[in-house]
Parts: structure tokens; sequence; C-alpha cells
């Protein structure tokens, strides 16, 4: 199904209606918050519309999405999202329930933000050959928010997985959005998929259970570090992403340089000229400016 058809029918109708008329095609996110207005975020910018939104729709939104069923959605509410067909994501807000720590429930939902899913292959093509130096090379892509680091890990992936055993840690479930059991992207045949679970244990179940060669997960952190170290002891490459705005910034937040030394390339992206914009390459020893700023994600 298209992405309109898909959104609209997990929409209340009389949501839906107020945005049906409009095109999908730039549309990146559709947000509805108790008592204020619906909008939309599309080709950079915010579009209210007068419908002014219910905590009524908010309920019959959660109650759509889950298929009346909220209690077998838990496990990804406590993530705050649930993912639908076709990828497309479904954040969620509202008071936390927390119980030993760790957020138990998401209660009294406030705030639902439907995020569109676009897979663009060919989007790694131009850093394939810096990953795939000296046959594969452990690779970190740094960015800010919203830079394009999973579009271009997930067309990774999937270039990778023709041709490689690749196991995805996919902790926030954004690389290949499983859905029911299934990957809604193209993420290579020899792929497999750990969902929703913490990369420092994801990491280690993996290394037993599949045997991979490559080993690709999202948004690393300092947590993650020891988890990183036994799969390369074990000789598996790895090819993550990490936020930041700079190399500095991202080897403070994982506790220091020791881990950075084991990526033979970094890649830092941003907006420049659009999401995906390779705006330095460092490999051992060497340091790339971008000749032109090109943007991997057209």
């Amino acid at each position: 199904m298209e992405a309109k058809e898909i959104i609209l029918g997990n929409l209340p109708s009389s949501v839906s209606k107020e945005i049906s008329d409009i095109s999908f095609s730039d549309i990146e996110e559709i947000r509805l918050r108790a008592g204020r207005r619906l909008a939309v975020y599309s080709a950079g910018r915010y579009t209210c519309f007068g419908h002014i939104v219910t905590c009524g729709e908010i309920e019959q939104t959660l109650q759509i999405i889950s298929g009346s069923s909220v209690y077998a959605y838990i496990e990804e509410i406590k993530n705050c999202f649930i993912t639908l067909e076709g990828g497309h994501r479904v954040g969620l807000c509202g008071r936390a329930v927390i119980e030993g720590g760790r957020i138990k429930n998401i209660i009294h939902i406030s705030g639902v933000n439907f995020r569109i899913a676009r897979q663009i292959k060919g989007a790694a093509d131009k850093i394939m050959p810096y990953i795939e130096k000296n046959n594969i090379q452990n690779t970190l892509i740094i960015s800010p928010p919203q830079c394009g680091k999973t579009t271009i890990i997930r067309d990774a992936a999937r270039q990778l997985g023709s041709r490689f055993k690749v196991s995805v840690i996919d902790e926030r479930g954004e690389i290949a959005a499983m859905h029911k059991g299934m990957p809604q992207y193209d993420i290579g045949d020899m792929t497999d998929v750990l969902d929703l679970c913490p990369k420092a244990i994801g990491i280690p179940l993996m290394l037993r259970s599949m045997s991979p060669d490559v080993i690709i997960t999202d948004e690393i952190a300092g947590c993650d570090v020891e988890a990183i170290k036994q799969a390369l002891s074990c000789g598996v490459r790895i090819i993550a992403t990490a936020h930041g705005d700079n190399v500095w910034q991202v080897k403070k937040r994982l506790g220091g340089g020791s881990i950075m030394e084991e990526f033979g390339c970094i890649i830092l992206l941003g907006r420049r000229n659009g999401p995906g914009t390779i705006e330095r390459i460092e490999e051992i020893g060497i340091k790339t400016g971008s000749k032109s700023g090109q943007s991997l994600i057209i």
C-alpha cells in the first residue's frame, strides 16, 4: 500500500479528512497533540490546520494503530512508538509509569507523531567504497539528528547483506522497521535482525547465535563500548552511527579514544545541501574534506 493510504487508514476519520487532499510526497511528520491544532511537517516547515485535536481522537488513534489491542503492543509503547506496515513509525508521548528505574508503560497519551518512512536505495553508494576498503573496515557515521544516518546505514545493510552475513541490532526499531516479524525495508537477503534489544545485550547474543561477518547498529553510546570491543575481538566488522556535531564530541561521549581508534573510517554528515551531505571523511591517518558537499540522500 502507498504511504498515504496506510497513514490515513490509521487515523480517525475526523482527522484523516483534514489532510486527505494534500500531497504526501514531501511530508515527513503528522502531529496530533491533544487540545492543539493538527500539524504537518513538510519541506522543512510546519503547517497547522484549523482542526483542534481532542483527547478522544488521540485515544481512537491508539486503538486503530494497535488493532484495538493496546496490551499486545505494550513493549513498543514502553519505547514510545509503534511501527506500522510500510515501516511508518508512530511516536507516542504521555505520562510515563516507572518501576524499578525503567518505564513500565506510557499512559494518558497526549501526543502522537506519524513519521513517514521512505527507503532510499542507493543512499549509501557514495560511502560504500570507504566501507568496503580492505574487505570492509569498521565505520562510524556521525551527525546531528535528521541528517540521514539511519537511512544510509539501512542501505549499507541492504548492499552488504547481498554478499555477507549481516546482523542488525535494531534497538530503536528504525533500521529494519519490523512489523509482525517482517522487516518493512529491503535490508538484504543475508541480513538478520534483533529488534528492540539494547546493543550491550544484543551484540553478544548475535555473536553467539548468528555468526555474523558484519554487525550494523544505530546510535551507539558509552554503555555499548564493551560489547563492540567483544565483537571486534572476534573479527567481526562494525558499522555504527552516533549523534554528534564532531568527532571530539562523540569521543567524549564514548568514554575516551580507545574505541574511536578501532574505526578505520569516520564519516561526518550534515544538512548543508540536504540530509546526508558528506561534510568530512576521516580514514586512519587521512582526513578528506568533502569536495562538493554532495548530499547522499536525494
